[in-house]
């Protein structure tokens, strides 16, 4: 209802909405799960959208994202596979993310930091913000008058020009800003009829470190090139492996990747999400962990490709990130900046020099004293304890199950008076015996050990 959001502005700009607003539309220009907008015109006439956050939204956020890392927790400690994926890691990133964008001032600070690179692009805009009118509730920025891109016609004309100019935003931001809209979707970019695009919704933004952005790229054209070999060595920059690599494997996994999603003909026979699921389940098999950051890219890649997948297929990607690539690899690769890497590890020298004579005294006296330690990682040795463990757990139950088992048959014989009351006696501790020695091995076997998921999957697909 109206007076609740009334309540929500007027308790957010402490004072009445008559007193900030010139005129305040009550009927919602827009709904959406953590808020809604409305329009309105400032006391100094511009036209404005005022979102308003839905009253008790972030408590309920709160206690249901406190659940989900419970849920993600337990996972994690009963399948082994979940300690890859790290489910309970993106709950943290998501809630940092949700929690962000729940925080309108956040928006605010999005909204001018992106108005400083997108106002330098072609035909895109993002709405102007009214700080004064802002608060963490209530966020007021410029009217723009459009349409959503879900209202355009497919393969039309104004589609084609909307997606090109899509592409070209985003491979500006991802490329060359570092910083980028989260959440493009066809709900979240407006059209007018000058074919201006403008972003809105911004309070799910990424960004990239510039060594992040190298290998993004690196990335990309070792795909176009199908380099298996520089794609495994870029894949573990990107993220920390948990074991050590075999690098042949690895290499012929992607290769499989490459051969089965890269030999298409049109943008529109291109799997690009099968591919991303496919490199992510090869990271998770070779247990490397990706990086937290590059969860908002994937999500927002994959958002851009379905809406250029539903408003213009047979728009040539590749041909427009070229730019952009260029650019970036060219101011990779610029005198400039290799001057200024090579300086950065030139300062950084004389501390490692000054270290070194200390810290080879150190290992001297180590070896002095006997405090010297050496580790040895053999893999198959390892694996021992746990075997005499196991073999040493179900040998001790068998001769538990094995000895009761004859006590119960020595009670049935012995007292053959009344065999049927103490023959079913006898079965009763057979069977609690064996029931238990079942039990009991598989808490010594399981204890301490995640249950593997795939093991149970492998077996019913026989």
């Amino acid at each position: 209802p109206f007076s609740e959001i009334q309540v929500v502005v007027e308790r957010g700009l402490g004072r009445p909405i008559a007193e900030a607003f010139l005129s305040f539309d009550p009927t919602p220009l827009a709904t959406a799960s953590i808020g809604q907008t409305h329009r309105a015109v400032t006391l100094g006439g511009d036209e404005v959208v005022v979102k308003v956050q839905r009253p008790g939204i972030e408590q309920t956020i709160r206690g249901d994202l406190s659940l989900l890392f419970m849920l993600s927790k337990a996972l994690e400690v009963g399948i082994e596979e979940m300690r890859l994926l790290a489910p309970s890691d993106i709950v943290v990133e998501f809630e940092r993310a949700l929690l962000r964008e729940l925080d309108f001032t956040e928006e605010l600070h999005n909204l001018e930091r992106a108005r400083e690179f997108i106002a330098l692009e072609r035909q895109v805009k993002v709405p102007k913000p009214y700080p004064e009118l802002s608060v963490k509730t209530v966020l007021t920025m410029e009217y723009f008058a459009g349409k959503s891109l879900r209202r355009v016609v497919p393969k039309s004309e104004e589609a084609k020009h909307a997606v090109t100019e899509v592409l070209h935003s985003a491979c500006k931001q991802v490329l060359i800003d570092g910083f980028f809209h989260g959440d493009p979707h066809a709900g979240n970019i407006l059209i007018n009829e000058e074919g201006m695009l403008c972003m809105i919704d911004l309070g799910l933004v990424g960004s990239l470190r510039d060594d992040q952005r190298a290998d993004i790229i690196s990335l990309m054209i070792a795909m176009i090139a199908k380099d298996a070999a520089t794609i495994a060595r870029v894949m573990l920059r990107m993220g920390t492996p948990l074991k050590r690599i075999n690098m042949n494997e690895f290499k012929g996994e992607i290769t499989r990747i490459l051969n089965l999603y890269l030999n298409v003909k049109s943008f529109s026979d291109f799997k690009s999400r099968e591919l991303v699921d496919d490199f992510v389940n090869a990271a998770q098999h070779f247990q490397i962990k990706l990086a937290s950051e590059y969860s908002v890219l994937m999500k927002a890649v994959l958002t851009i490709e379905g809406l250029v997948r539903n408003l213009y297929p047979d728009i040539d990607a590749i041909a427009i990130a070229q730019p952009y690539i260029r650019k970036l690899v060219a101011d990779r690769f610029s005198p400039s900046t290799l001057m200024n890497e090579s300086m950065t590890q030139l300062m950084g020298l004389p501390n490692i020099l000054k270290q070194l004579p200390g810290q080879i005294d150190q290992i001297l006296h180590d070896a002095e004293t006997g405090n010297l330690q050496v580790r040895s990682l053999t893999p198959q040795l390892d694996l021992l304890p746990s075997t005499v463990h196991y073999l040493g757990s179900r040998l001790a139950l068998t001769a538990f199950a094995f000895v009761m088992t004859i006590a119960a048959i020595v009670f049935i014989a012995v007292n053959r008076e009344q065999a049927l009351f103490y023959w079913l006696i006898g079965l009763s501790i057979v069977t609690a015996s064996v029931s238990w020695s079942i039990v009991f091995l598989w808490h010594f076997v399981q204890v301490g050990k995640p249950y593997r998921a795939t093991t149970l999957l492998q077996f019913l697909r026989r």
